[in-house]
């Protein structure tokens, strides 16, 4: 996790994001899963392997309000300790610019109240490409994914795009 930190650290110091012309932005939306394939470990019924496409419709009120997301990913759990989970996330605005997000997160299972169990995560994401106003873009941020139901995920990504650099 220290490396991707490190990686998506540098991405961010050489893009320019901060620089002019950088756009803050905020992708919130719930997800609920459309197709799931499994493998779960015999030998530890703990441990399981998915593999997800998760859809929904973005809130907010920025360029992302209404567009239709779609989460492409894996996630690699052991119950009661924790997991990591990685994939794309596909967001088409209401304007039909398509955004492609790539994204890394772990999580723990930590104690919550009253001797139940939680989950807390922390991940990151980079603009992978794009078309419409995302095509000559990079960017990079934070990802948190919260659970408002057995069946729902909430996947916030907060940061930065802005254009890419022209050649000197």
């Amino acid at each position: 996790m220290r490396l991707l930190r490190s990686i998506m650290l540098g991405l961010v110091l050489s893009s320019g994001a901060t620089g002019a012309g950088a756009e803050p932005v905020t992708l919130d939306v719930v997800l609920t899963t459309t197709e799931d394939i499994s493998l779960n470990f015999q030998n530890d019924r703990q441990h399981f392997l998915t593999l997800l496409l998760r859809e929904g419709t973005a809130a907010g009120d920025d360029v992302f309000e209404g567009a239709e997301v779609a989460e492409y990913g894996m996630h690699d759990i052991t119950v009661g300790v924790g997991g990591e989970a990685s994939g794309y996330i596909v967001a088409t605005t209401v304007a039909g610019d398509i955004a492609y997000f790539r994204w890394h997160l772990r999580a723990f299972f930590v104690e919550g109240n009253e001797g139940t169990s939680r989950v807390a995560n922390s991940g990151l994401w980079e603009l992978a490409g794009g078309t419409g106003r995302f095509a000559a873009q990079r960017g990079t941020g934070s990802l948190t994914i919260g659970f408002p139901s057995k069946t729902e995920r909430r996947y916030v990504l907060t940061g930065d795009i802005s254009p890419v650099p022209a050649p000197r």
